[in-house]
């Protein structure tokens, strides 16, 4: 393992920031004040469209992303989702077996590069991936099962590899010290003593994070303990069990992908085409009997609320690490970025019919931000994902438990920590006076970075001091929190932004005490890695920290808004 002590990346300093920049860079005040002005914009907008015989701002050129998210923004084939269309079968990423080593551990290859990828229809682009073109192989590790795991990296720029909610040490863990520079590799040795559940690995290189998992770097990581099977759980792969790794990607004209080329993509980029295990819009074929479905956001920042369009109900089983008590039954379930969770539908009776699983976001996700910007039309309708459609049952079915496993009650033996998170730093001054003038800012291409990435894809923003935790901006060089070893702690996360943030914690699992001193909703009492946090809400988690990190390889906490992470919502923290 390497590391290394400087607090940006190898040559970072102004490789993703646009040339054309006073001093090499956009203000912080000028950012803030264009997102303000794009606020600002959206409201005079609508209230001349009423005025207008209802034109919304979505026909107005350059808005073609519902409102300011999309200025500048040239797309591949229009920006419309395209309802019912469910032409292509979903990929499902295969599983890579650990062959088994002389001292009894399991080996495993990662190879990081670029190729190409048809995302869309037709499309072909330029992607970076795991062991192929875009996202990358599931690991399967089973429980309590020494793992060696070497990835290498043959890209033209240093990257990492975050193993998201495993349970390891500080040094294994991929954070944004353990950059892996070009043409070399990094061997990661471990053990995962923790219950099965959905995990995933993703880069994390400080302030680029953001672009290197949107360039397509995401893979599945499963911790076996075998407690599904024995409750008879679905667990064929690519049967009745199905990884859905959802995301949102912009293209331009000659299907690059494209990042962060409005002003509002600060506030979390998202994109109008959707994907599910890299294709756009797919179907799956599934048995009459009970399936399983991995729900995984691997968005940057978009909320989805996973439902069906037909309103039938599902049980979730399990969240981000691991499986609930019991089964909960639901017609939709919002998840924030990073989050998964594990559903069951019932088809047993449904053979020759289709479902469609869709995000109904407008009932949720604008009520979520109190600036309207934040919500794009996506945001403030709702689009199709997946089509299943259900054929002839397919071997033995598996069933729905009426009881999954027991949650542990957590002993707390150390005092509680406080952390704050705040939004776009001086946006309350900005809205004060003078926003209007920064609206030259937000159009065409104006905040692109470098195109180092897949087919000339802009970098981003990174590095700015945007976002924070605690009033603190993200610092390579600083340990803001130091944890006992062995401790079991409360954490008390107070929202103070306008919108809602996630605040996911590295090397653990936590269980959700409280939202605003209320207990969870049940499909929340289990174990989770990420917690989305609305605005103006107070959030209780209770962790033990068993896994050591040390100054040289810190664990993080942070916002999985990816843009706000790369722009200041993180920090570090010891365990020793």
């Amino acid at each position: 393992m390497t590391s290394t002590k400087s607090n940006r990346m190898p040559g970072s300093a102004d490789h993703h920031k646009p040339p054309d920049w006073k001093d090499g860079k956009l203000s912080r005040r000028q950012i803030i004040v264009g997102a303000v002005a794009g606020s600002s914009l959206w409201l005079a907008g609508r209230t001349h469209a009423q005025g207008m015989g209802g034109m919304m701002m979505g026909s107005m050129p350059g808005m073609g992303q519902g409102g300011m998210a999309g200025m500048g923004a040239n797309t591949a084939r229009g920006a419309t989702v395209r309802t019912g269309v469910f032409t292509r079968p979903m990929p499902i990423p295969g599983q890579l077996g650990g062959p088994a080593q002389a001292d009894g551990s399991l080996a495993y290859a990662l190879r990081i590069a670029p190729g190409t990828s048809t995302l869309l229809a037709g499309v072909q682009t330029p992607t970076w991936g795991y062991n192929g073109a875009y996202l990358g192989p599931t690991l399967r590790i089973p429980r309590g099962k020494r793992v060696r795991i070497q990835v290498r990296n043959a890209l033209n720029q240093p990257t990492t590899t975050h193993w998201h909610g495993a349970h390891v040490p500080g040094t294994m863990d991929g954070g944004p010290q353990s950059l892996i520079a070009p043409g070399h590799s990094m061997d990661y040795a471990y053990t995962l003593d923790q219950p099965g559940a959905t995990l995933w690995y993703h880069p994390h290189p400080d302030g680029l994070t953001g672009p290197h998992v949107y360039a397509g770097m995401a893979g599945l990581l499963l911790v076996d303990d075998g407690v599904d099977r024995a409750l008879g759980l679905p667990h064929t792969w690519g049967v009745d069990d199905f990884p859905v790794i959802v995301q949102d990607r912009r293209f331009g004209a000659d299907g690059t992908l494209r990042y962060m080329n409005s002003m509002m993509d600060r506030m979390g980029m998202k994109g109008d085409r959707f994907l599910v295990n890299g294709c756009e819009q797919p179907y799956v074929n599934v048995p009459a009997q009970w399936v399983r479905l991995r729900l995984v956001n691997g968005s940057n920042a978009r909320l989805y609320n996973f439902a069906f369009a037909s309103g039938q109900s599902f049980y979730v089983v399990a969240s981000d690490a691991g499986l609930l008590a019991h089964p909960v039954e639901r017609r939709s379930l919002l998840l924030a970025a990073a989050e998964r969770a594990e559903i069951l539908v019932d088809l047993r009776k449904l053979q020759g019919s289709t479902l469609v699983l869709r995000s109904d976001s407008g009932s949720v996700v604008p009520g979520l931000s109190s600036m309207p910007m934040d919500a794009d039309r996506f945001d403030r309708q709702g689009f199709d994902l997946l089509q299943l459609r259900v054929g002839a049952p397919a071997g033995k079915s598996g069933r729905l438990p009426d009881h999954l496993v027991a949650i542990p009650s957590l002993r707390i033996d150390a005092p509680q920590r406080l952390f704050s998170l705040q939004g776009m730093q001086g946006m309350q001054g900005a809205m004060g006076g003078g926003a209007m003038g920064a609206m030259g800012g937000m159009s065409g291409d104006q905040g692109m970075g470098a195109n180092t990435g897949p087919g000339g894809m802009s970098m981003g923003v990174g590095m700015e001091k945007l976002f924070s935790i605690n009033h603190q901006f993200m610092e390579m060089s600083v340990i803001n929190q130091r944890v006992r070893l062995g401790s079991t702690e409360v954490w008390q996360v107070r929202n103070e932004g306008h919108m809602a943030h996630t605040f996911h914690v590295h090397g653990t699992s936590f269980q959700i005490l409280s939202r605003d001193g209320v207990a969870p909703p049940e499909y929340e009492r289990g174990w989770k890695d990420v917690v989305l946090v609305r605005r103006n809400q107070t959030v209780r988690l209770v962790a033990r920290f068993d896994q050591p990190a040390g100054k040289d390889h810190p664990f993080m906490y942070h916002c999985h808004i990816l843009e706000h992470e790369d722009n200041g919502m993180m920090g570090q923290f010891t365990v020793a």
